[in-house]
């Protein structure tokens, strides 16, 4: 949801109206502070008498338009069923005919994400802004954050080493371990290790392998300390996956492992990405599994990322 952002910010920016929204609470968190929507409908997506209930909430606002952000069946269902006057999205996985504007697929392939959202926005006639997500993080958030983890201060590494697609997109638990000692000897810097929930047992992987543990830690939280989080930091280390797109959004040095994913889908205007990635004949996969023994993550060393870290460090206290 990070890279639609540029999408509602537009959208906001042009509406004379009221833009409410309808989704995960989690995911809204990420948009705290844009002041993107005037209200918010929680729906969790899972089970039949939440989807009715929502579609009976909908149904009673009497919506003009709804914009389809999700591809699902689902998303275009709860609009159709919810009376929404006009219903704007994608056709795609057999939904056009709930649609009441189908918007074609884009000529360019892999499309960027981004650009994807944007092109929503031109079949509602509104005028394009920026063109990369841009995040912020709320005095509630900050007090929020300090109260749950005053130990942290600022000026740490974060590490992101889990990933929701898949195995494929994880760079070796061995590898982050020695980054971390190698950051640690070098400019003597607190690590965290900021797993999603149910990457736990990955981040104590590399926390396994760590030769000085009192200077790593592992932290779990949910998106809006994440956020806070992120925003902190010198620079994040992780792999391609949602939080590195927060921090970038956030302006922090991010420092990406690209694996089996091709990066066309993710490309976007951001002065604080710097990608790493290794070219295999057989990269891009985008398969979630590799039967290659990952040699396009295996090859980015602990020393290489170092050394880009030294560079994003460097550049940092320059400019502070």
């Amino acid at each position: 949801m990070v890279m639609a952002a540029p999408m509602l910010q537009a959208l906001r920016a042009s509406s004379q109206g009221e833009i409410w929204a309808v989704g995960k609470p989690s995911a809204m968190h990420l948009y705290n502070g844009l002041d993107l929507f005037n209200r918010f409908i929680p729906y969790s997506g899972r089970g039949v008498v939440p989807f009715l209930d929502t579609v009976t909430h909908v149904g009673r606002l009497s919506f003009e338009t709804g914009v389809l952000l999700p591809h699902s069946f689902r998303s275009a269902l709860l609009l159709f069923l919810g009376s929404v006057k006009t219903r704007i999205g994608y056709g795609r996985n057999k939904r056009g005919f709930m649609l009441t504007k189908a918007v074609p697929e884009g000529a360019q392939v892999p499309e960027p994400t981004v650009e994807h959202y944007l092109r929503l926005l031109d079949a509602l006639g509104v005028p394009r802004g920026i063109g990369a997500p841009v995040l912020k993080v709320t005095e509630d958030e900050e007090r929020r954050f300090d109260e749950r983890f005053m130990e942290m201060g600022n000026g740490y590494v974060v590490f992101v080493v889990g990933a929701q697609y898949g195995p494929s997109k994880r760079w070796p638990d061995g590898h982050f371990a020695a980054l971390a000692d190698l950051l640690i000897e070098q400019f003597s810097l607190q690590v965290y290790l900021l797993p999603g929930k149910g990457e736990e047992g990955i981040a104590r992987r590399v926390l396994e392998r760590v030769r000085h543990k009192e200077s790593v830690q592992m932290k779990e939280m949910d998106v809006r300390d994440l956020k806070v989080a992120l925003s902190r930091a010198s620079v994040v280390v992780g792999n391609d996956t949602g939080p590195r797109h927060i921090s970038a959004a956030l302006s922090v040095p991010t420092i990406v492992m690209l694996g089996p994913m091709d990066e066309r889908y993710t490309v976007y205007p951001s002065p604080c990405t710097h990608a790493m990635a290794k070219d295999f004949p057989c990269r891009p996969c985008n398969r979630k599994r590799c039967d290659r023994d990952h040699e396009c993550l295996k090859g980015i060393t602990p020393e290489e990322v170092l050394r880009k870290a030294e560079e994003v460090l460097r550049c940092r206290a320059d400019h502070n």
